[in-house]
């Protein structure tokens, strides 16, 4: 800790941590999702928003992210529960893009108030 930072400082610091925890825990939506679909549904959502969807074989390939068959059974669960679809690429039908569906994007939104509400 350094001199300017006094120990009631951080423990505002840290109950702001908690209330904003406790808020992204009670969003709709949030009890299904596991830190590690989080994660992955997080880096789907990064390369859409850059205009860079990611291939299946790409995502299957990204090792910090599970092994192929973990991320194969995590991409089907967050399909099944409405986060993600398939989308095919133009000029390859063989490729399968995985984007954020409406329902991430909302997810995603609903998330960025809570942070700018703990910014405050």
């Amino acid at each position: 800790m350094n001199a300017r930072t006094s120990k009631k400082e951080l423990v505002a610091l840290y109950l702001r941590f908690r209330s904003l925890l406790d808020s992204i825990n009670g969003l709709p939506d949030a009890s299904f999702i596991t830190p590690e679909l989080e994660t992955l549904l997080a880096v789907i959502g990064t390369a859409w928003q850059a205009d860079k969807p990611y291939p299946v074989r790409k995502l299957l390939i990204r090792e910090e992210l599970g092994s192929p068959a973990t991320i194969h059974k995590r991409i089907h669960q967050l399909k099944d529960a409405g986060f993600v679809s398939f989308e095919g690429q133009e000029g390859d039908s063989r490729v399968r893009l995985v984007v954020p569906t409406e329902q991430a994007l909302r997810y995603f939104a609903e998330h960025a108030k809570v942070i700018q509400q703990a910014a405050k």
